[in-house]
């Protein structure tokens, strides 16, 4: 009786969903629809009073302390309205841009060349900042490069041998003593 009335609910909960499912795709077909036989000068006011809704319409974007944390808004947490626009909740009113923590305090810019790191002091800390600071333009490959190493490797690994290489063992191979 158990797993029978599970099973019901399970199958109501399925064909529930599949129903509402159905029924967000109709809202969204009808809302395309709705948008194609606007004109060009009305989808344009509309597209201008949804973003009239941001908290930062009409804002330049400010630029970036050095080496500043990067944070990603997110995707979860975002509530969306019945035509599938996110919603101006408190996740979208926050401004991302901004720095938070180490970032707030100083200016890494005017710090010396060897604290310009992300995390200066910290333990596994590594010397790269951004690829800016690095030369790029080199064609050296450092695969290509013919070192003793690379040719080791290469003896060992299958099908690479040329046809006239043939290693033979040098010493006999002597058994095990007690036999």
């Amino acid at each position: 009786p158990v797993l029978l009335l599970r099973s019901l609910l399970f199958a109501r909960r399925e064909t529930s969903s599949a129903i509402g499912a159905a029924a967000q795709a109709e809202r969204e077909r009808k809302e395309i629809e709705r948008r194609r036989n606007l004109s060009e000068a009305e989808r344009r006011k509309e597209d201008e009073e949804f973003a009239k809704q941001r908290l930062d319409y009409g804002k330049e974007k400010e630029k970036w302390k050095f080496l500043q944390k990067y944070y990603h808004k997110g995707a979860y947490f975002q509530e969306e309205d019945e035509t599938g626009n996110a919603k101006i909740g408190p996740v979208m009113m926050r401004d991302y841009g901004a720095p938070t923590g180490k970032d707030a305090i100083g200016d890494k810019a005017a710090m010396p060349k060897v604290m310009q790191v992300k995390n200066f002091g910290m333990r596994s800390q590594v010397k790269w900042t951004h690829l800016a600071a690095e030369d790029t333009s080199t064609k050296d490959e450092l695969w290509a490069a013919d070192s003793g190493l690379r040719s080791k490797y290469q003896k060992q690994m299958a099908g690479m041998k040329a046809a006239h290489e043939f290693s033979r063992p040098t010493a006999k191979r002597q058994k095990p003593s007690g036999y």
